[in-house]
Formats: C-alpha cells, sequence, structure tokens
C-alpha cells in the first residue's frame, strides 16, 4: 500500500446516501398533488411545488378506457413500504475473508449497515423499484466495500479469488437490467461501490486526453474537466446518477452521441483488476496489432473484472451551444429530414425526434409560462393548423443542437436549417432547447409519481435500420395497446430516436398503463417480452445502450448466436476460474441454454416467439 490513508471526515455522506432507495435520483425532487385541486407539481432542490397543469389530464386521457371517460379519476394511492419496515435477512459472516480487508482496508470504507446493503442490491428497472417498494429484497450483497485507488481494488479482487468471494461492481446503480443484481446467496457476496474513484488524474491538452478513475459521476466528471478547458461530452439520461465505469461496461450512449461518439469511440485505454491479473493497455491514437482488446472489456459489465481508471478523449469546451425545437407535420417528414441530415457532411451535435404521443407528453409535462406566452402558443397552433395544415395529432417535436467554434456552429446551422425548410419543418427557435437542457434528466421522476398512484412505467430501445424504422414504429405502438386493450386495461405508448447514425438509429419506447387487481409484475413482463420480440421481428439489436444484465440473458442466443456465446463463456472461464465476477450475467448458463434449468428472468417460450 502506498502512500499514508487519511479517514474521511465524519460528516462524510456517500452518495449512495444522497439518492433515493425506492425511486430516481436525488431525495429532494419529486412530483407530488397539490391540495385540493389535485393538480400535479414538481418539487426541486431550487424550488417548491412548481404547478404542472396539464399533466394530470394528460394521464387521465391517456390511460382511461374507451367508454370510462365520464368516470372520476382518481389516483389511487400505493405507497412505498418504509426502509425500517423492509426485512432483509442478516449479512453472512465470513470472518477469514473479513479480517484481511480490514487489515487494508479502513472501517469506513467497509458497510454493511441496512441502507447500505439495500440500496446495493438493485439497480432502477420497474422491476427493481417495484420489489424494494413491497419489501422483497432477497439476495442483499453481505458487504459493501469503497475503494479509493486502483491498488485497493487490486488487493480486494486478489482476496475475492482467495476465498471464492462473489463481487459486484457498483457505479451509480441507474442500471435497469439487472446488471449489478446479486442473483444467489450461496457465497458471501461483495458490492463494489466505485463512487469515491472519483478524480481527474491527469488531462494531456496536446494529446487531448484525460486519464480518469471510472466512479466519478457525470456532473462531478464534466465540472472537474472544465476546469481545465476540456469535456469529454457524454451526457446520457442516467448522467447526473451513473459513472464513467458505469458507460463503459454497459456500452453507454450520450446525447451527444451524433457528434462525439458512443463511449467505445471516446475510449483509448483502460485499466481491468482481474482475478487472475491486471489487464492494461498501451495508449494511443489506434492500434492494428490483432484484436482490439478494449472491446473485450467494454460492454462485459463486470463478469471480467473491475474498471479502475480509463484513458479518455476529450475536447475544449465548445466556443458556442446552441439548441433548437422544430415541429414536423409527421412522424414520416422527421425521419425523411434526419436521413438527408445524415447523408449530408454537416451533422448536428444532437438530433431527436419525439413521435406526436411523446410530443404530447412533453407539452403536457411543462409549468405554466403566464398569459403572454399562452396566448403566443395559441396563435402559433392556429398558424400552423389553418395555413400549414398541421394536424397537432401528428406533430412530432425535434431538438437539434449544435456545437463548437462560433464559425463552425453557424456554417452547420444554416445548412441543416435548409434541409429541414424543404421538410416541412416549422422553427419553433432557441427556448425549446433551453427548456430541453433543463428538463432533460426529470422524464424518471414521472415514474415514481405513477407507481405511487397505482400505474407504472417502463422502456424499450434498439437500434434499427432506417429501411425497418417506421415499420417497427407503427408496428409496435399498435401492437402493445391492442395486447392491453384486449384484456380491458388502458395502455400508453410513445417512441423518441435519441441517437443516429448513417445506417440506423437508436429508437427508444416509453410505455405505461394502470397496475392490474394483483399488482404483480405479470404485465411488466408481458410487455417485456412483446416489446422484444417485435424489435427482433424488425431486426433491431437486443439493446442500444441499457445492457444485457441477466434480464435480456434470454433472447442472447437469438441475437449473438451459440458460437459467440462459447467463444465468450471460454474467455470467462480463463480470466475469471472461479466465476466470482458478477456470476450469471451478459450469457446464459449451460443450464439455462439447453433448458435444464429456468432463466434468472423467466420469460416463458421467450425463444419461439409467436408474433
Amino acid at each position: 500500500m502506498s502512500g499514508e490513508k487519511k479517514e474521511y471526515p465524519k460528516e462524510h455522506i456517500d452518495l449512495y446516501q444522497q439518492i433515493k432507495w425506492n425511486g430516481w435520483g436525488d431525495t429532494r425532487k419529486f412530483l407530488h398533488q397539490l391540495k385540493p385541486s389535485g393538480t400535479i407539481a414538481m418539487t426541486t432542490p431550487d424550488v417548491s411545488s412548481v404547478p404542472l397543469p396539464s399533466l394530470r389530464g394528460f394521464i387521465k386521457k391517456e390511460l382511461t378506457l374507451p367508454g370510462e371517460e365520464d368516470k372520476p379519476f382518481i389516483l389511487e394511492e400505493t405507497p412505498s413500504l418504509q426502509v425500517e419496515n423492509i426485512h432483509v435477512d442478516p449479512p453472512k459472516q465470513y470472518p477469514e475473508f473479513v479480517r484481511e480487508l480490514k487489515a487494508f482496508f479502513l472501517p469506513d470504507q467497509l458497510k454493511d449497515d441496512k441502507l447500505a446493503r439495500i440500496t446495493h442490491t438493485f439497480g432502477k428497472s420497474l422491476r427493481d423499484l417495484i420489489r424494494v417498494r413491497i419489501g422483497q429484497v432477497k439476495n442483499a450483497p453481505d458487504l459493501i466495500v469503497l475503494p479509493h485507488s486502483h491498488e485497493e481494488v487490486e488487493r480486494l479482487v486478489q482476496l475475492a479469488h482467495k476465498y471464492n468471494v462473489v463481487i459486484i461492481p457498483m457505479g451509480g446503480g441507474s442500471n435497469i437490467v439487472g446488471a449489478i443484481e446479486p442473483v444467489s446467496n450461496e457465497r458471501f457476496t461483495v458490492s463494489i461501490d466505485m463512487r469515491r474513484m472519483n478524480k481527474v488524474l491527469w488531462v494531456d491538452r496536446r494529446e487531448m486526453t484525460a486519464c480518469i478513475q471510472v466512479g466519478i459521476m457525470g456532473p462531478e466528471l464534466e465540472k472537474q474537466l472544465h476546469k481545465q478547458g476540456v469535456s469529454l461530452g457524454h451526457d446520457p439520461d442516467s448522467f447526473e446518477f451513473s459513472t464513467l465505469g458505469g458507460w463503459l461496461a454497459t456500452c453507454s450512449s450520450g446525447h451527444q452521441s451524433d457528434k462525439y461518439g458512443d463511449i467505445e469511440d471516446m475510449a483509448v485505454s483502460f485499466r481491468t483488476v482481474t482475478p487472475t491479473g491486471t489487464l492494461e493497455l498501451r495508449n494511443g491514437a489506434r492500434s492494428g496489432a490483432g484484436i482490439n482488446y478494449k472491446h473485450i472489456i467494454l460492454g462485459s459489465e463486470g463478469t471480467l473484472g473491475i474498471i479502475t481508471e480509463a484513458v479518455m478523449k476529450v475536447h475544449a469546451v465548445p466556443q458556442a451551444a446552441e439548441y433548437y425545437g422544430f415541429l414536423f407535420p409527421t412522424f414520416a417528414h422527421a425521419v425523411s429530414a434526419l436521413q438527408q441530415i445524415r447523408s449530408s457532411e454537416i451533422i448536428p451535435t444532437m438530433i431527436r425526434v419525439y413521435d406526436p404521443e411523446e410530443t404530447q407528453l412533453s407539452f403536457a409535462w411543462k409549468p405554466s409560462k403566464g398569459a403572454v406566452s399562452e396566448f403566443t402558443s395559441a396563435m402559433v397552433k392556429k398558424y400552423l393548423h389553418y395555413i400549414r395544415s398541421f394536424d397537432f395529432k401528428n406533430v412530432c417535436l425535434s431538438i437539434i443542437g449544435f456545437e463548437g467554434p462560433k464559425k463552425v456552429v453557424d456554417f452547420h446551422r444554416t445548412s441543416v436549417f435548409d434541409i429541414l425548410s424543404k421538410n416541412a419543418a416549422f422553427g419553433l427557435g432557441s427556448a425549446p432547447g433551453k427548456t430541453w437542457a433543463e428538463k432533460r434528466y426529470d422524464l424518471p421522476y414521472i415514474r415514481d409519481f405513477l407507481l405511487d398512484h397505482n400505474m407504472w412505467v417502463d422502456v424499450a430501445e434498439t437500434t434499427v435500420s432506417y429501411a425497418n424504422l417506421q415499420s417497427l414504429w407503427k408496428d409496435a405502438k399498435q401492437t402493445f395497446v391492442k395486447h392491453f386493450k384486449d384484456q380491458g386495461i388502458p395502455a400508453w405508448i410513445c417512441a423518441h430516436i435519441s441517437h443516429t447514425y448513417t445506417n440506423g438509429v437508436c429508437l427508444y419506447f416509453i410505455f405505461a398503463s394502470k397496475q392490474n387487481e394483483n399488482k404483480d409484475m405479470a404485465q411488466y413482463i408481458e410487455a417485456k417480452r412483446l416489446m422484444t420480440d417485435i424489435i427482433f421481428k424488425y431486426g433491431g439489436s437486443l439493446s442500444h445502450h441499457h445492457g444485457v444484465g441477466y434480464e435480456h440473458v434470454p433472447w442472447m442466443t437469438r441475437y449473438a448466436t451459440r458460437g459467440w456465446i462459447n467463444v465468450y463463456r471460454s474467455l470467462k472461464e480463463t480470466i475469471d476460474p472461479k466465476d466470482i465476477c458478477n456470476p450469471r450475467k451478459l450469457i446464459p448458463s449451460i443450464k439455462e441454454e439447453n433448458n435444464k434449468e429456468p432463466f434468472l428472468f423467466d420469460v416463458v417460450n421467450v425463444k419461439y416467439p409467436k408474433l
């Protein structure tokens, strides 16, 4: 151990203690109803009870069955249990292992209290939140370790290998496919919370690279980089509550990927601690020396080892950053414009296209701007309807951004705006872009509110070709709504295009419904299977950026083929011979693959869907 260790001050509060254990994000930020009106409002750390006057009516309209519109709309309360009322089995004891840990780690780095164990059991998927809210906490880790350095992670992994202890890395805990959940209590299990490893170690302005500890959260990463005049430019929806390590481990993608690339495009090299030694890569612009080894670790979700430090490409903080809103008369118009932009050599920093249903949600999901603003909006709508023949049931909102030197931004903006105008887009100016920038991380807070009121919402995302994009979009939406309404259950679904490429896009679905009478997860499992099978029907990827975890494992043999799964299985057996690194994630076990044991996420007959 090098250097002298110092205890954290007693008032230090770890990040897991500041984030909701039974919901999304900041404990000081939430939606609630105002009394007596019932208007839904949002409270944040900066402002209390901001009314969202249209949101309640929107929820009623979309989650009410035909013929029941005149019935009273009551938001039934279904609150979460309090943490003190949740039973968690006591941690297993492993005195020999813990004794050696204590010789190397400070007492403050080892946690086994109830809250720590609960917050390190689940991610933030719908299944995760439903289970923790009703107190269904099984297989909680026995110990949480919070390392400060690469050397400490090496020592921890060595001890885990020696004593056959399961280790699961934890970044921000925002994963939604079961990637961080312990799946068995047979062995002593440690959750490795990386969030104290939160430093930018160096920045090289000549090479435009930075070496970064991977436990750093998104906002802190950009704060430290900005002090040296650079930015990573990776900004996923989970940005506020996710880490660089999590982005690397799940092949993340950020809002500005059109310009800066996905996380694999930004990664130069990294250090990965495995049970059989530390893997390191050379820094450099490119190498043709055999296999691209970084891609063995990228997306591996902690199943091969723990990433500790990464050298990442950075760029100068943009001189200009401009984001604009547009309305298209239809989704088809928006897709046409998007394809033309991607086929040109002028690529914006970001292109997001919201379908008609998500556009309506964005209109409902905003506070009142006052009488003048409301009057102006009404006039614009009349102009678009009567002069431009826009049908507001079909209009699609788009947010398009440009970053870089001012002259470059001006040139790109002029060129892209010309394409947009040729596809009937109506410019809304920069105000929607500013609103998007302010609210872009807030949508998950609606899910918490719905769970508190007997409703649920979930997501599915994929990469799909332009040839199949609109067919997938139409089929998924029609099939989903019909599936639930045929059972007498109201359902709503929307979609947006969040990332674009020359040969396809990321299509991101959001869907919601009311809980069934049993308040179980049958509807969620039906929806998950339905959406995934439809995505496969149109050649979509199993995931664009959410990863695999264990929820997507039942589909992996259809997506990756058995040959590639066997290659990965052999690799894992070599690097992790005792299977201590996040076991039963990413690929099926041999028994699962041969139908000799159920999948951890057991979707009946998922291998042979009938559509």
